[in-house]
C-alpha cells in the first residue's frame, strides 16, 4: 500500500458545528451558575447565556428582586405577630371600645364590664365545669 486510490469516497453528509448553541428565548429567566465551566444557563430550557447578559438582565431586573425580599419581610412580620391566643382577646376589646357594646355572660345571657372580671381558673377545670353546665341544661 505504497499509494492512495485514484477514488477517495469524501463522507461529508453530516457535519457538526461544535460552535453553535442553543439559543435562550425564554422570558422570565433563571439562571443556573456552573462555577466548575464557568457557565451560565438558563433554568427553563438550558441553554448558555452569555455571562455579561446574565449580569444586565438581574441588574435592570433588580427591583422585582426587592419586591420578592419586601415581600417576604411582610410576610415575617405578619407571622411574628401572630398570636393565635390573642384573637379572641383582640376581638373582644373590638367590640368592647367606648362601651358601646357588652359582651353577655354564655350561660345566663346577662350582660356584665369586663372590669367585672376579677378572678381567673385553669382551663382544664374551666372546661369540666362548662361541660357539666351543657349537660345539665339541655
Amino acid at each position: 500500500m505504497d499509494h492512495l486510490p485514484d477514488s477517495i469516497i469524501g463522507i461529508d453528509q453530516l457535519r457538526v458545528n461544535r460552535g453553535l448553541e442553543k439559543i435562550c428565548k425564554c422570558k422570565q429567566r433563571k439562571f443556573i451558575v456552573d462555577a466548575k465551566n464557568r457557565r451560565v444557563n438558563c433554568g427553563s430550557c438550558g441553554a448558555v447565556v452569555d455571562p455579561y447578559d446574565a449580569m444586565y438582565e438581574m441588574a435592570t431586573k433588580g427591583e422585582r428582586f426587592q419586591e420578592q425580599v419586601q415581600s417576604l419581610l411582610d410576610q415575617r412580620k405578619q407571622i411574628m405577630d401572630y398570636k393565635p391566643w390573642l384573637v379572641v382577646i383582640k376581638k373582644l376589646e373590638k367590640k368592647y371600645r367606648g362601651k358601646k357594646m357588652l359582651p353577655c355572660c354564655p350561660r345566663c345571657t346577662e350582660p356584665f364590664y369586663l372590669e367585672e372580671l376579677t378572678s381567673w381558673t385553669g382551663k382544664p377545670f374551666a372546661d369540666a365545669r362548662i361541660q357539666k353546665w351543657k349537660e345539665e341544661h339541655k
